[in-house]
């Protein structure tokens, strides 16, 4: 796999860390440098708990009848307009996914809901993976 391909990825990882494992938000913190080596031991941890994390998701809510399965949106209602703006060729989905995410958790923030510093974490993570953490030329978070 290429290696954008692979770094694209791992947004979505970093995204069940976030949203649904602290245990596993902070094994990828610990283990970004295995990872990026892509360390067998590593990347099987990392693909068998992100399916079991989705799959508990799923099978809570397998039609998408409640709201339990947009937890797994998280990052890409922002990702998607990134997308939209950037004519669907400037980056892969996980990289719009990365910064999106960032922007959630910086309106999160906004609104009493995390802390800054889980953002903070949230953006290190993502560049220690080489993941953007904003849309080209944006600086999220300053105010006008």
């Amino acid at each position: 796999m290429p290696e954008r391909e692979f770094r694209s990825g791992l947004a979505e990882v970093v995204k069940y860390g976030v949203i649904l494992d602290a245990d596993f938000f902070a094994y990828l913190e610990q283990n970004s440098a295995a990872i990026l080596k892509r360390d067998p031991v590593a990347i099987q941890r990392i693909v068998l708990r992100s399916c079991e994390l989705k799959a508990k998701i799923v099978e809570q809510d397998e039609r998408e009848e409640t709201d339990v399965r947009a937890k797994l949106n998280y990052g890409h209602t922002f990702a998607h307009a990134f997308e939209t703006a950037g004519g669907y060729g400037l980056w892969l989905h996980g990289e719009a996914v990365a910064a999106g995410m960032v922007c959630a958790s910086r309106l999160a923030e906004r609104m009493g809901l995390v802390s800054k510093e889980m953002t903070e974490r949230q953006i290190h993570l993502l560049q220690a993976f080489s993941l953007p953490t904003a849309p080209q030329g944006w600086e999220i978070g300053k105010t006008n």
